[in-house]
């Protein structure tokens, strides 16, 4: 379970303060597939990432599964991303000189035996339908593969959480929607809950909650 009790975050800007979120209370339940929406500037990344312990806060406070994240050391932070969250990113960051198999590994490379690690990457790239792909670079995959490839690499670690910032935000609708199925699929399958931000109205109407936020305050 995520939750969130008084988040406010602010970036300072010269002699200005920008307020990015205020005052945000929130819970999200296990096993929820839930979507953030709402204009940019509106503070759905930075939320996202706060949740991720990928930014600091100013104050209030986050849990995810009675971790507090707003109390949370850079170690334990990573430990926390290991155990508990996976990311799915806009832009993919793929390693460009690895592989589809090798950058599906390296959250697991500090854990596990070299064995183990790759039998679990490469179940992670089949439940994505990367199979036949596994050797192929970024550069020789496609937008969607290269997503695919994004979405096993949160996978591999069997997170109960998977947070997706804007996770087809640079495909075109028909590789979107098989982007969203998979998630979908891991979602009813796994039981995971899955934390989606989507300036798409049709994305944000498959998932069974919406949450918009506007000027960094949660509007319904």
């Amino acid at each position: 379970m995520i939750e969130i009790k008084n988040l406010s975050k602010s970036y300072k800007n010269g002699a200005e303060k920008l307020e990015v979120l205020k005052d945000i209370s929130l819970t999200i339940e296990d096993n929820s597939y839930v979507s953030i929406v709402g204009p940019s500037g509106s503070g759905k990344s930075t939320l996202l990432h706060t949740i991720g312990g990928l930014e600091p806060i100013n104050q209030g406070e986050i849990w995810v599964n009675d971790h507090p994240v707003h109390r949370l050391k850079d170690r334990q932070l990573a430990k926390l991303r290991m155990n508990e969250i996976g990311y799915v990113f806009q832009q993919f960051h793929l390693l460009p000189t690895a592989t589809a198999l090798e950058n599906v590994m390296m959250p697991l490379l500090q854990v596990f035996s070299s064995k183990d690690v790759r039998e679990k990457a490469e179940m992670a790239l089949d439940r994505v339908g990367l199979g036949d792909r596994m050797q192929h670079l970024p550069s020789r995959l496609s937008g969607g593969e290269q997503q695919r490839v994004a979405i096993a690499r949160a996978l591999v670690t069997h997170p109960p959480i998977i947070l997706a910032d804007e996770p087809t935000g640079n495909l075109d609708f028909d590789t979107g929607t098989k982007i969203i199925r998979i998630l979908e699929e891991i979602h009813a399958e796994d039981g995971v809950t899955i934390l989606l931000i989507t300036h798409d109205e049709y994305i944000a109407e498959r998932t069974t909650r919406q949450i918009q936020l506007l000027n960094g305050k949660i509007r319904e």
